[in-house]
């Protein structure tokens, strides 16, 4: 017999290492507090246990709860920041559903003990879908907030070359080839052929897409042309770990 209070607890608990796991894949820090409201609000759906109706009327609901815990959880920026922390937030949770299927974990007892393991699954899934990632694409969407009040909207693409740091700082450095005013600080670069420094400014923070916003980069400026993006992103971005 499954009791409903252990059905809420373990469904809480799988919600929240869903929502967990969403936000470190896509790299947006949320705190644990909207996790928490989120996977309450989650718990609506146990509902479904008691609706006595049809199938696709029980499929709507339990994605309508979906689509509003992740609004709950992640808030809302842009409509496509929303539908990829959508199609993460379900793709994660149909390989768990898959792998509980295929391990035919349909009791309690059996579910309590998938628990502790649970990190282990999803710590593949991580880099199975890091390594996609970087199969993928290796072009991102890039938004500057500058300290001036002004927005940048840059093509970036993630360059395995570029893994400048600032000593001083320890930020990441992403380089830009537009002239902004802000205040510049000097960060040495080696190249092979030489060494020198760049002009970097601080910015307020800046967004890119699939890896959330970020407040440790600085950016530089060079005057080189790049050939189809205006942003060299920084290769440390995607070899933080979690």
């Amino acid at each position: 017999m499954i009791y409903i209070d252990e059905l809420m607890l373990l469904n809480f608990i799988i919600d929240y290492i869903l929502i967990d796991f969403t936000s470190k894949i896509i790299k947006i820090n949320i705190n644990y507090k909207r996790k928490i409201l989120s996977c309450l609000f989650g718990e609506i759906s146990i509902l479904y246990l008691f609706l006595n109706t049809s199938n696709i009327v029980l499929i709507l609901f339990k994605l309508i709860i979906g689509l509003l815990m992740i609004l709950i959880a992640f808030g809302f920026n842009d409509i496509k920041t929303y539908i990829n922390n959508i199609l993460y937030f379900y793709s994660f949770s149909f390989l768990l559903g898959g792998t509980l299927y295929y391990f035919k974990i349909e009791s309690l007892l059996k579910y309590k003990f998938f628990l502790l393991f649970i990190p282990l699954i999803m710590d593949t899934y991580k880099y199975i879908f890091n390594d996609l990632k970087s199969i993928i694409t290796l072009k991102y969407k890039v938004t500057i907030y500058l300290n001036n009040g002004n927005i940048l909207y840059l093509n970036g693409y993630m360059d395995t070359g570029n893994n400048l740091i600032d000593p001083l700082t320890n930020k990441k450095v992403i380089i830009i080839n537009k002239k902004v005013d802000e205040d510049y600080i000097l960060v040495p670069y080696r190249t092979v052929d030489d060494s020198s420094l760049m002009k970097c400014f601080k910015p307020r923070k800046v967004y890119i897409d699939g890896l959330g916003e970020r407040n440790d980069i600085l950016v530089g400026i060079t005057n080189k042309k790049f050939k189809g993006f205006n942003c060299l992103l920084n290769n440390c971005l995607l070899e933080e770990k979690w």
